[in-house]
């Protein structure tokens, strides 16, 4: 039984990897995927959003080549370890080569992990370090050899490199030694600490990097979503909803309903507590802020990794039993059905432009209970803007027009390209020749602060390319430059016949060489 099971994990493994490497490179990059690259072209300890594994990520894979699949081929290949870690933790855990292969199944039944599991994000090493602290820890506190506690301390450090969630790692750790009577011992010997000291001094280059650049990474994440604002309850709704969206909703319910299950039985074993201390700090964490502020849903994420194991531990054991077997087999294909379904239709979407019509049937549903029931509002006409896929298209198009445009400028060479926000200077970046200069001139902080120094420009020419995200037209640079162009340029960047972007584009002359605002 147990090798049927191996075998079916490395079938499973094996099929979907090979899956993704042939659909990674089919699409574009997205705007956070730009963003990142620009990271790799610019080598550093950090930036101003991230620290700076994703960079790193990123620049050894794309050494071959620079297109969308040298892009995501690191992610891939994360994810390829991330489940291999994940078998090793359930296999440590439990003992059971069922749960590791269910556990494999079930993860690639939540949508959020498909693309995670391709997209050049900081959550692809997050993830892999994550798991792998996971499993060294439980190495560490269940055998003690010194060389578990030392590999525990890089996987934290990995963690801290790769986004700050790394640090709620120690904090899970310490709970669970905490709460485990035969454990607690640890909290009296060198081990966790030297494992502490160990990860901190791997993420050292970061804060040397922060120390030198005013700690701008730390406040802004700290701002970003330290919470703030009153409690509200639809804050509660918007991260509960996320999740649903995030793992599907009848498994986001199945892995809950089995971490409730595993709780009323008492005592609780010691791998079930270690899974919860793992997982239900994370969630607590980011709940608690995001009922304040707002929090994306893939940042508690990584507290799904060690739940996976314990709901599907809970859910054999529910289709062993024979009371309970019927139920448990109608849940499970609910909820395997309905990840299904979302996983087609996101797949779907990026390949081919659905959006658009699924919107104008409910549009036209809308207008039908409109006409009779007038207090029902019908849905807005359709608009690019709101297929959030269409940004994974026409920017190498996008960009190939504005480097005619400046080529035609007066003097291209002393000729810089600039948006309004940063993430649409990168995605023009990364399909314009590495010696065109491309910023943002936004009076708020972001990375390209660090990169472009407007002062060495002075007299320049530049191109302002307003893109449809949210138009804000020239007005509001006018006072850096000389001169700007009243009309734009305007260029449709077509996505199978249909427009995905309207850029315009607005020549300035003689630029002072400061930021907006200054």
């Amino acid at each position: 039984m147990d090798n049927r099971y191996r075998l079916g994990f490395w079938l499973v493994l094996g099929v979907l990897t090979a899956a993704r490497l042939c659909v990674i490179g089919g699409f574009g990059l997205s705007t956070d995927e730009s963003h990142y690259v620009m990271y790799a072209r610019h080598p550093a300890w950090g930036y101003y959003d991230h620290p700076p594994m994703v960079a790193f990520m990123i620049a050894l894979t794309t050494v071959p080549g620079r297109g969308p699949f040298f892009v995501r081929l690191g992610p891939v290949l994360c994810s390829v370890l991330v489940l291999i870690l994940l078998r090793r933790l359930a296999l440590a855990l439990y003992g059971d080569e069922r749960v590791a292969f269910w556990a494999a199944v079930t993860a690639n039944l939540m949508p959020y992990h498909h693309a995670l599991a391709v997209a050049a994000l900081p959550d692809a090493t997050l993830n892999l370090f994550w798991c792998a602290a996971l499993l060294a820890g439980w190495h560490a506190v269940s055998r003690g050899r010194w060389r578990a506690w030392l590999l525990s301390g890089l996987a934290f450090g990995g963690a801290l490199l790769s986004k700050y969630h790394g640090v709620l790692l120690p904090a899970c750790v310490l709970g669970f030694l905490f709460s485990s009577p035969r454990r607690r011992r640890w909290l009296l010997r060198p081990h966790p600490y030297v494992s502490l000291l160990v990860g901190l001094l791997v993420f050292l280059p970061n804060v040397v990097w922060n120390w030198r650049h005013d700690w701008i990474s730390y406040a802004y994440q700290w701002a970003h979503g330290g919470g703030r604002g009153e409690f509200r309850v639809v804050n509660v709704l918007e991260v509960v909803g996320g999740q649903l969206a995030a793992a599907s909703p009848l498994v986001f319910v199945l892995l809950v309903a089995g971490a409730v299950i595993r709780l009323r039985h008492r005592p609780l074993g010691e791998a079930d507590s270690y899974v919860l201390w793992m997982s239900v700090p994370v969630f607590v964490f980011f709940c608690g802020i995001g009922t304040f502020g707002k929090i994306l849903p893939h940042w508690p994420f990584i507290g799904w990794w060690p739940l996976l194991l314990q709901g599907v531990a809970a859910a054999l054991k529910g289709l062993a039993a024979p009371e309970s077997a019927r139920q448990w087999r109608r849940w499970c294909a609910a909820g395997a059905a309905v990840s299904v379904v979302m996983i087609a239709f996101a797949y779907a979407a990026v390949f081919r432009p659905v959006v658009g019509g699924l919107h104008n049937r409910l549009r036209a549903a809308s207008l039908a209970l409109h006409a009779r029931w007038p207090s029902i509002a019908p849905l807005a006409e359709f608009k690019s803007k709101y297929d959030i896929t269409n940004d994974l298209y026409g920017w190498g198009e996008a960009a190939t027009r504005v480097r005619a445009l400046r080529d035609a400028m007066p003097a291209p060479e002393r000729t810089f390209v600039f948006c309004h926000r940063f993430f649409a200077a990168s995605q023009l970046a990364v399909y314009l020749d590495p010696e065109v200069e491309v910023t943002s001139l936004h009076r708020l902080p972001n990375q390209y602060r660090l990169w472009f120094k407007p002062e060495t420009r002075v007299g320049w020419d530049a191109l302002f390319v307003d893109v449809d995200h949210s138009f804000q037209g020239p007005a509001r640079y006018a006072a850096l430059f000389r001169e700007v162009a009243s009309e734009p340029v305007r260029i449709n960047v077509l996505r199978d016949g249909q427009v995905a972007h309207e850029v315009r584009v607005y020549p300035c002359y003689g630029f002072a060489g400061k930021w907006q605002g200054e």
